[in-house]
């Protein structure tokens, strides 16, 4: 390898402006290059870091310089950008002729081209041109509409993907870290790096705490790759889970660094990736699309039964003619009487298979996406859209989600003495000195102070908030990390498990004595302390008192909903006296022992706007709310009574399972067994007794782990719930993949997480779960009434034209009149049906269930009655129908060979009846449940659906008295017209009176019905588990003892989004 890349580095500095190309620096992260010492040799040839640095013209330091226009797009010039590559859009035309890959529509044109030719042979081209080409025409406006949905679903989908990719990082331009797209990325530009990030781009690590970084996503690699600085650029520097190379798609799930971006776009390996994707076509289909589609299959089998009866039944008609009536079976016109026989076939088949059903959900959806976008919730994939419709819990996370993530430290607890107001005057200057000190050396943000000392929060809000303090009691976090920083010597990240941060530095410079900063949650670490400030500013041995003073002072600022973080420092030697980076690697529970406390900060985060009536709403849903937070007992307690989780009264004891603690609930339910379904070991919880009976009463969690968010989101869908479950950290990734929906957080979520979900909350709010609840059951309601609708259509036309070909000998629905009726139904009663708005009284109702036939009892009423009705008034008109008007027969005239405008007013009459009882009957089917009798109300809300009713009815009338022989029918006059639109009206009244019969006559039926196994109550399940004593018993030990490691514990892969069990 290192041969063939020797040779082009020996003339790049005549090619390009930097001595180098786009394509060398790409090979650096080429995997195989990696793993086999490669990229350090390229690297080794540039000048190693230092040189490589110098050809780019860059500072590690300070980064690029903005202000210089021409250096950026020199560099756009030589190394590209960052701007994605995109898959180029299907035109409509593209659309249109993918329509007609439709078996059926293709012989449907087949049999009409023939009709042409043989009505042209028979008739000449005056006449005989027209029942061809009729059909022609109309299967080309039923395609046309269709795919300009398509197409129009397409543009919004587009629009969502790239606001959904597009997002800022943190970069160094001119000496400051600044928030940048990562489409204005480029190569030079030193990139800040931090947990849960999603690389854009291809990098080589310059600084490195903890960096660890999965690349299964890139790789295949599961194990996770820890990302050093390169020292020895040899083989030996670089291992299987070691490097200095950061490939653009992997994800950061541990510690921070920077790094210096050396491939962007096309040239990144994950832009190369991309490129690829975009030349292959995905068609993946919703889990309500494909049961639906099977839902079409059914019902298209019985259009398909009914076709062939009704060919043979017109078939031996004419046989019959042929024996008895002397009919010449062997001629033009017999001919083209069985080719009419075949197409009104083809078309019953057309109009039976209701291709609709699945237009329906994609129109559905991507109405529903776009409007839930505006409500700050951005869908990802498509499915979780509609399984909010039935999601029954929300496990929801408490910081940024439940409260406003903007923490303002309020109270101090420090020297002994508990301040609410913060005066720097009243604490010891060397005490102040520790406390500031170590808060902005100890720390991963980089807040932005404007010139008036506003603080903007970037990164951590937690410790923003205490950057912010420092900075009023006069310390500049700045100035503190450029004079000291390069006394730092080892950064230990924040650890969701250990809930610490920790810093080391060597403030003498000797290697003699070290200094350790630690903060975190105290309940964590206040065991590992030994001393603590007192009054006087001296460090001296925890008391009893001490003790029992600063618990009730955490307490306290717990019962006020205050977050607690304790700060600590110790002075201590280190053995060996470690110089070199990597020396400090295993130091971190040596040294995590014998600490002196500074003191206690008490953080409020107050809670947003409207979420006390978001909480209520999902409790009169139906929903269950869980709250899931690290935070210790108390302050979990005191802000989910304040949020609605738990009542304002509750009050706390030994036999309560509404609150638990991570570490109880874990050891109660036992952990995780993996069970092995097909080729895949499908994780479940142990002790689902026990779950059961936590799960009835759990509302939160505290103290918890992303470990037991998982557990908890793994239990509740074994018991058969649609879980939604709300994650910012790369750790809670896991739990965001396996809830049937995972809500991201937009603004504090990492991209790990962002990844992970199938929805991103725009504005981190839980009220917007909510929405996007309410738009997940409008799907589904707009679905069923899109179903009853097409189902009774398909019954109504069907059921005519087979009737009409065995009693009469022919269709009284012409097959252009039947592609009409086709295109009514399908796709304008889709557009119309599946764009209906939500109302507040979606989350009045329990959420549908998991297995829930799409086809209710009360739908079936709907169905059969409304069926009913228009048949016996079809029937009616169609053997009755020229004595009530005083008109001539239609019947027996063989119409469909001959056009007679005197006979044809009879079918005429038929047709629009037929179409009229449709359009009324739409109007029904916005409203399906018995108690909603006025199907007007909200009727103007919708101007989509009028337009579909006000068009169809104009259209429908302009076809009547224009459509001629090519439609088969004959003007009406003023009076014929208004009948006909009286007589279908009467489907409103039917409607009305359809939803007094009781739905128990309904209950039995099963044709099309899916079949699935009944869902069982939960409540009866868990009425019948009595929790005994013994797990009363258990729950209290538990509780009074410490941890204990058992062969239960659980841990994540690192990584992956699943657990394994020790």
């Amino acid at each position: 390898m290192a041969s063939q890349i020797q040779e082009p580095l020996l003339n790049i500095q005549s090619l390009t402006d930097f001595g180098m190309t786009a394509k060398e620096l790409s090979q650096m992260f080429v995997p195989d290059n990696i793993r086999d010492g490669s990229s350090l040799d390229i690297l080794s040839r540039f000048g190693k870091i230092e040189g490589l640095i110098k050809k780019l013209k860059t500072d590690a330091k300070k980064g690029l310089d903005e202000t210089n226009i021409n250096d950026l797009e020199l560099r756009v010039k030589n190394f590209g950008d960052n701007k994605p590559e995109v898959k180029e859009p299907k035109t409509l035309i593209e659309y249109i002729l993918e329509n007609f890959e439709d078996p059926m529509l293709r012989i449907l044109c087949l049999a009409a081209a023939v009709n042409l030719i043989i009505g042209v042979w028979t008739e000449g081209w005056k006449e005989g041109w027209m029942d061809g080409m009729a059909i022609f025409i109309a299967v080309i406006i039923i395609v046309s509409v269709t795919a300009g949905n398509n197409y129009v679903k397409d543009q919004q989908f587009r629009k969502l993907n790239a606001i959904a990719e597009n997002r800022n990082v943190n970069v160094k331009r001119g000496g400051k870290i600044v928030s940048t797209n990562i489409y204005d990325l480029l190569v030079g530009d030193i990139m800040i790096v931090d947990t849960g990030e999603k690389m854009p781009v291809d990098g080589l690590v310059l600084e490195s705490s903890e960096l660890t970084a999965d690349e299964s996503s890139v790789t295949g690699e599961t194990k996770p790759i820890k990302k050093i600085v390169p020292l020895l650029y040899d083989k030996t520097d670089q291992k299987d889970s070691v490097n200095s190379f950061l490939i653009s798609g992997s994800s950061i799930i541990d510690g921070t660094g920077e790094i210096l971006i050396l491939a962007v776009g096309e040239n990144s390996q994950w832009g190369i990736s991309k490129k690829l994707m975009t030349q292959q076509s995905k068609d993946d289909k919703t889990p309500l699309q494909e049961k639906l589609g099977i839902l079409a299959d059914q019902i298209g089998e019985y259009g398909l039964k009914a076709a062939i009866i009704t060919f043979i039944a017109m078939t031996l008609h004419l046989l019959y003619d042929a024996v008895f009536n002397e009919y010449p079976l062997f001629s033009a016109h017999a001919i083209k009487e069985i080719l009419n026989f075949f197409i009104v076939s083809v078309t019953i088949i057309v109009v039976a298979v209701p291709e609709g059903l699945p237009l329906a959900v994609t129109i559905a959806l991507a109405y529903s996406v776009g409007k839930m976008k505006d409500e700050k919730n951005l869908v990802r994939y498509l499915s979780a859209c509609e399984t909010m419709g039935g999601a029954n819990n929300i496990c929801s996370d408490k910081t940024g989600t439940l409260t406003e993530n903007k923490m303002t430290v309020t109270n101090l607890y420090i020297e002994d003495t508990d301040f609410n107001k913060l005066d720097p005057k009243t604490i010891k200057s060397s005490t102040l000195s520790l406390l500031c000190e170590g808060i902005c050396l100890n720390s991963m943000a980089h807040p932005q102070i404007d010139e008036n000392g506003k603080f903007e929060h970037i990164g951590n809000k937690t410790e923003c908030a205490l950057l912010e303090l420092a900075y009023k009691f006069g310390y500049d976090f700045r100035q503190i990390r450029q004079n000291m920083g390069e006394k730092i010597k080892k950064k230990f990240p924040f650890n969701s498990e250990k809930k610490k941060m920790t810093i080391v530095l060597d403030l003498k410079g000797d290697r003699t004595q070290f200094t350790i900063f630690t903060k975190g949650a105290p309940d964590m670490l206040l065991d590992k302390c030994s001393h603590y400030i007192n009054a006087e500013g001296r460090p001296v041995v925890i008391t009893n008192d001490y003790k029992q003073k600063i618990n009730a002072v955490i307490k306290n600022y717990a019962s006020q909903s205050l977050r607690s973080i304790i700060l600590l420092y110790r002075e201590t030697m280190l053995q060996g006296r470690p110089t070199k980076p990597e020396d400090f690697n295993n130091i971190e529970d040596t040294i995590d022992k014998q600490y002196t406390i500074i003191g206690v900060t008490g953080l409020q985060d107050p809670l947003k706007q409207g979420i006390v009536k978001a909480v209520q709403q999902c409790k009169e849903a139906g929903v269950v709310v869980r709250m899931v937070t690290g935070d210790n007992f108390d302050t979990a307690v005191a802000i989910s009574k304040q949020a609605g989780i738990l009542p304002s009264n509750y009050e706390h004891h030994e036999d309560s399972l509404a609150v638990l603690e991570g570490k109880t609930f874990r050891q109660m339910i036992e952990g995780l067994v993996y069970e092995k379904e097909g080729d895949s070991q499908i994780p479940k919880v142990k002790n689902l007794q026990n779950f059961t009976i936590i799960a009835n009463e759990l509302r939160v969690l505290a103290r918890s782990s992303p470990e037991d968010k998982f557990l908890l989101v793994t239990g509740l869908k074994q018991l058969d719930n649609v879980v939604a479950v709300t994650g910012d950290g790369t750790n809670d990734a896991p739990a965001l993949k396996k809830a049937d929906v995972g809500f991201a957080m937009g603004i504090q979520g990492t991209e790990v997480a962002k990844e992970a979900a199938g929805i991103i909350l725009l504005d981190d709010n839980f009220a917007s779960i909510v929405t996007a609840m309410k738009w997940g059951r409008n799907i589904f309601d707009c679905i069923r009434k899109f179903l009853v609708f097409q189902v009774t259509v398909n019954v109504v036309a069907v059921s005519m034209a087979f009737l009409g070909g065995v009693f009469l000998k022919e269709s009284p629905l012409t097959s252009i009149q039947m592609l009409w009726v086709n295109l009514i139904m399908d796709t304008l009663a889709s557009l119309a049906l599946a764009t209906e708005p939500p109302n507040d009284e979606l989350l009045t109702r329990k959420p549908y269930g998991r297995k829930e036939h799409m086809i209710t009892p009360g739908m079936w009423r709907s169905i059969i009655c409304q069926a009913a009705f228009q048949l016996f008034v079809l029937l009616i008109i169609l053997f009755k129908g020229d004595s009530i008007f005083g008109i001539e027969s239609s019947r027996g005239h063989r119409l469909d060979e001959e056009y007679n405008p005197v006979f044809q007013e009879h079918y005429t009459i038929f047709f629009h009846i037929f179409v009229f009882l449709q359009v009324f009957n739409e109007i029904n089917a916005r409203k399906l449940k018995k108690t909603e009798l006025n199907v007007f109300e909200g009727f103007f809300n919708n101007w989509l659906f009028l337009s579909v009713i006000i068009g169809t009815i104009v259209v429908q009338i302009i076809i009547v008295e224009f459509g001629g022989k090519a439609v088969k029918v004959t003007p009406l006059d003023f009076a014929h017209h208004f009948i006909c639109i009286l007589i279908g009206m009467c489907s409103l009244g039917i409607g009305y009176l359809i939803k007094q019969i009781p739905d128990q006559y309904f209950q039995s039926i099963e044709l099309f019905r899916e079949q699935v196994i009944t869902d069982a109550d939960p409540n009866t399940i868990q009425g019948k588990l009595k929790r005994p004593s013994t797990f009363l018993r258990k729950k209290r030990e538990l509780e009074n003892k410490q941890p204990i490691k058992t062969n239960q514990e659980i841990e994540m892969k690192t990584g992956q989004s699943n657990f394994k069990t020790k």
